[in-house]
C-alpha cells in the first residue's frame, strides 16, 4: 500500500512539473550555396567576414520506437535556415543563422569542426557542428541547435556522392522555455 502511495504521489508532482523543453529532430537539405551577400554582413553576424552563404530546408525524419533508428529522413519540411560561415581555422568554421523550426523563429552562432579527414571512405567528410539559439519568441529562454553533418563532393540536394549517405546533417534542436 505504502508502494501505490508513493507512487501516486510522484506521478501527481510530475503532473504539475512545468512543460519546459521541446526537442525536434530533423534532417537538413542544402538547397543552395553562394558567394555571401549583405544578408552575411560582420555587422550582422558579428562573425569574420563570411566565406559562404546556404540556404537549408528541414525535413521530419521518423524514427523506430523499438531501437531509434531512422525509418524515413525525408519527411514533410518542418522549417528553414539561412546561414553564413566564416572560416577560422582549416578545421574550425563559425556560422551564424536565422530560419524557423515548426513556425518557431530562430536566430543561432556557433561553430563547426571537422577533424580534417576523407572518412569514412575518399570523398566523403564528417562536421559536427552547433548553434546556440537565442533571439527567440517569448516563453523561450534559449536552445541548443546540433548536428551530426556528412560532407560529399555533392554539396547540394539529398544524394550523397559517393552514394549512401544522408546528406548533409542531421540535427537535434532544444528549446527551453521560460518555468
Amino acid at each position: 500500500m505504502a508502494v501505490a502511495t508513493s507512487g501516486a504521489a510522484a506521478a501527481q508532482r510530475s503532473a504539475r512539473v512545468a512543460h519546459v523543453e521541446d526537442v525536434y529532430v530533423a534532417r537538413s537539405v542544402r538547397l543552395s550555396r553562394v558567394a555571401p551577400t549583405a544578408y552575411c554582413r560582420e555587422s550582422r553576424t558579428t562573425l569574420p567576414a563570411a566565406t559562404f552563404e546556404d540556404r537549408y530546408d528541414f525535413k521530419a525524419v521518423a524514427t523506430r520506437p523499438a531501437d531509434g533508428g531512422v525509418t524515413n529522413a525525408a519527411g514533410s519540411t518542418v522549417g528553414h535556415l539561412h546561414a553564413c560561415f566564416s572560416r577560422t581555422s582549416d578545421s574550425v568554421v563559425a556560422w551564424f543563422a536565422q530560419g524557423d523550426l515548426n513556425g518557431i523563429q530562430l536566430t543561432g552562432r556557433g561553430d563547426c569542426r571537422s577533424d580534417g579527414r576523407e572518412f569514412p571512405e575518399p570523398g566523403v567528410s564528417t562536421w559536427r557542428c552547433y548553434l546556440n539559439l537565442t533571439e527567440l519568441p517569448p516563453g523561450f529562454v534559449g536552445g541548443l541547435l546540433t548536428t551530426n553533418t556528412i560532407q560529399s563532393r555533392a554539396l547540394l540536394g539529398t544524394e550523397s556522392e559517393p552514394a549512401g549517405y544522408l546528406q548533409p546533417s542531421i540535427a537535434t534542436v532544444r528549446l527551453w522555455r521560460s518555468r
